[in-house]
């Protein structure tokens, strides 16, 4: 875990630091390879837990012309070779990506141009090439998962699962592999938590097939980095930093709240209508954030309503969802042990969390870090505004890392990551204070 320390007196190592090596071109079409690294101007590389795979964009000053003389059309690899210098000693990362497309080129005066290469994980390129089209029978949707994985995708990278619960029969009708994925998120609920809210995506240590839940549960803050900002020295016996410990050099606030859109999205109560054509029945399951809210994983103890306010509470109206089901729709004989009319588990469960944690949203700029991943848990402390040793009640706390994106250049290395929060880490105050 890294750690950095601003004080040149007392200092372990450069904040950024950090060692590009290779940065290497190759193409199928000619069988070679080229070093692209005295051309670069800079690298941008993403991971997000809402998106399947890892991507960026690598900037160049060609005054060789290799973008028609290699040339690049579209097949090549790209390699990047780096390292890190962390607590633990030196991390040292070797990825490779496709080249999907050539933006921004600008003609310099003088001769040679500008350019930016967007690349994605090979993956990727995979999934626009396959379509799905093939039942599954009596399987949960985790070993779904594994099928697909070993059988479309063909991937050597790993691949962390967490078991579901439920059976399901379903046919997949002609979809790319992580089309099926992100549906499989949609319908999954795991064998240990009781939420639904299944994400697949990638980071620099591999796939995820995982709920919000896990990635939140049993905090532990000795092992997680902390994000300071303030004025205040981070090296202070009574600082509440763990022994990895970052300065964040700029923050944004992205959102606070928004009610209007909780309400519509059926955050805090929501109804579904569930309509059997054949028993002409019909079930109506209603869903209370308040009253449920102990029953998942949260990063922190304090919902985002407040005991003395009940305006918001139990408005059931505010989003409705119409399913149809049927009797028997496995066939001739009841199937027991099928999940075929617990949809409230997954469709408004899964709603209400998803934009939980989408309420308090937080952009930071820190040194380059590259050991923070999409899914990690920090802390970030937020100081009050007028007490340098208090934290602020609402901005301060636990955070689920929802994106990560590190910039490097020939002097510099930096990481913008994006952050989120379910929950308050202390109550709402009742009155000012």
């Amino acid at each position: 875990m890294a750690i950095h320390i601003t004080n040149p007196s007392e200092q372990i190592r450069l904040p950024g630091q950090y060692s590009l090596t290779t940065v290497l071109l190759s193409s199928p079409l000619n069988s070679a390879e080229l070093s692209i690294t005295p051309l670069l101007i800079g690298i941008d590389l993403y991971e997000s837990i809402f998106q399947g795979a890892l991507s960026g964009s690598l900037s160049l000053r060609d005054t060789s012309n290799i973008i028609s003389t290699f040339p690049i059309c579209g097949y090549e690899t790209l390699t990047f070779e780096f390292s890190c210098e962390t607590a633990d000693g030196m991390d040292w990362f070797s990825v490779s990506f496709r080249v999907y497309a050539i933006k921004n080129i600008i003609e310099m005066t003088g001769g040679g141009k500008t350019y930016s290469l967007e690349f994605i994980s090979e993956e990727y390129i995979n999934d626009k090439e396959i379509a799905i089209s093939r039942a599954f029978s009596s399987m949960t949707t985790s070993d779904i998962v594994k099928v697909v994985w070993e059988d479309s995708l063909l991937s050597d990278k790993a691949l962390r699962i967490e078991e579901t619960s439920g059976l399901i029969d379903m046919i997949c009708p002609y979809w790319s592999p992580m089309k099926l994925m992100d549906w499989l998120c949609s319908r999954s609920v795991s064998t240990d938590r009781d939420g639904a809210n299944y994400i697949f995506f990638e980071t620099l240590d591999g796939f995820n097939f995982i709920s919000l839940e896990t990635l939140v549960a049993d905090i532990d803050d000795e092992k997680i980095d902390t994000f300071y900002y303030g004025t205040k020295d981070i090296r202070d016996d009574d600082s509440p930093t763990s022994e990895s410990a970052y300065t964040v050099s700029e923050i944004q606030i992205d959102s606070s709240f928004d009610l209007i859109q909780n309400l519509s999205l059926g955050m805090y109560s929501n109804t579904m209508i569930e309509h059997d054509i054949v028993r002409k029945t019909i079930n109506v399951h209603k869903f209370d954030y308040e009253k449920s809210f102990d029953k998942y994983e949260h990063l922190e103890d304090w919902s985002f309503l407040h005991e003395k306010v009940d305006k918001f509470k139990e408005v059931y109206d505010s989003k409705r969802f119409l399913i149809p089901q049927h009797y028997q729709l496995f066939g001739e004989y009841t199937v027991s042990s099928r999940d075929t009319s617990k949809r409230e588990r997954t469709l408004q469960t899964r709603v209400s969390q998803l934009q939980q944690i989408n309420t308090y949203k937080i952009t930071l700029t820190l040194p380059g870090n590259i050991s923070t991943r999409a899914g990690d848990v920090v802390y970030l402390f937020y100081p009050s505004k007028g007490a340098d040793d208090t934290e602020d009640p609402l901005m301060s706390g636990h955070y689920l890392v929802l994106s990560v994106k590190n910039s490097m250049s020939t002097f510099r290395h930096d990481t913008v990551i994006e952050i989120a929060k379910d929950s308050y880490f202390r109550e709402i105050p009742s009155q000012g204070v």
